[in-house]
């Protein structure tokens, strides 16, 4: 099986024996058929709502670990119940193909309560309104993945992957436009889970492009998502002998959602935007 195998519009198809293949708009940018880690990590969001979400409680920190490439082949999905407390449940994912793991996750969910009286120190912040929905961008290619905007005023976007002209801080907002599994509707909660892996461009992105790698994210959140644009803004990086991690900040509709963490590896001259969907190719 191979991308043209796999849904023409939506990143993966359910197959009948339950394993998920991916296609065409799933592809990443560091290998030949390859799956992006931002479109599993929304793959792990959707099977992590479907299987382990309980009422009463509310993701609250999401942890994709990616020790493998992604091949762009049916991905089997697994979790499993490590916890069921009164105020705490903590879930476990695993995916593989062919019996190989390539990717784990760990999710906590927490049960909301009130916040304790008292005061306590915060950073500084900014409004960042999001988008008004309507007409998408005029400049959104008919193939694109997502309807991305710039989130500070006055930024132009120069494609995924290129040099920035100056150091500038990054953050863009995202409005996914396609359904991470064929025929299911894309939910605020997968929408957050799918812009938590761009904290690693929106924070690694520089004067030379991207030339980083992250092997993870922490996506961590103290409310439930809403709307369909979602920011990602960075907050910080720092690099020490080609590893580096960075932090931004997450962002919806409401207001700050929550956080993410990532950390990454030098993989210098590795981005290829080539590998990128071919947006003129029939959807």
């Amino acid at each position: 099986m191979g991308d043209d195998d796999g849904p023409p519009w939506a990143y993966f198809r359910r197959l009948d024996d339950g394993r998920y293949l991916p296609g065409r708009f799933a592809s990443g940018v560091w290998g030949a058929r390859t799956v992006s880690g931002r479109i599993l990590g929304g793959l792990i969001g959707h099977v992590l709502e479907q299987e382990q979400a309980e009422p009463g409680y509310r993701l609250a920190r999401l942890t994709v670990d990616m020790f493998r490439v992604i091949p762009s082949a049916p991905l089997a999905v697994t979790t499993s119940l490590v916890r069921a407390g009164g105020r705490i449940r903590v879930a476990d994912v695993h995916v593989s193909h062919d019996g190989v793991p390539v990717t784990r996750a760990t999710a906590v969910f927490l049960r909301p309560s009130s916040n304790p009286p008292g005061e306590i120190w915060h950073a500084d912040r900014d409004e960042w309104p999001a988008p008004e929905l309507g007409s998408p961008d005029p400049r959104l290619q008919a193939g694109s993945r997502a309807d991305v905007r710039p989130m500070a005023p006055g930024v132009t976007l120069t494609g995924a992957l290129g040099p920035t002209a100056s150091v500038q801080r990054g953050g863009v907002w995202v409005r996914e436009l396609r359904e991470v599994v064929e025929g299911t509707e894309l939910t605020p909660l997968v929408r957050a889970v799918l812009v938590a892996d761009m904290t690693s461009p929106t924070t690694h992105r520089g004067t030379a492009g991207i030339q980083y790698i992250n092997t993870d994210f922490t996506l961590t959140l103290v409310r439930e998502p809403v709307g369909e644009f979602f920011g990602v803004l960075a907050e910080d990086q720092h690099a020490v002998d080609g590893v580096s991690f960075g932090q931004a900040t997450i962002h919806d509709a409401a207001g700050l959602l929550g956080t993410c963490a990532t950390t990454t590896l030098a993989n210098p001259g590795k981005a290829n935007p080539a590998r990128l969907p071919d947006r003129t190719r029939p959807r």
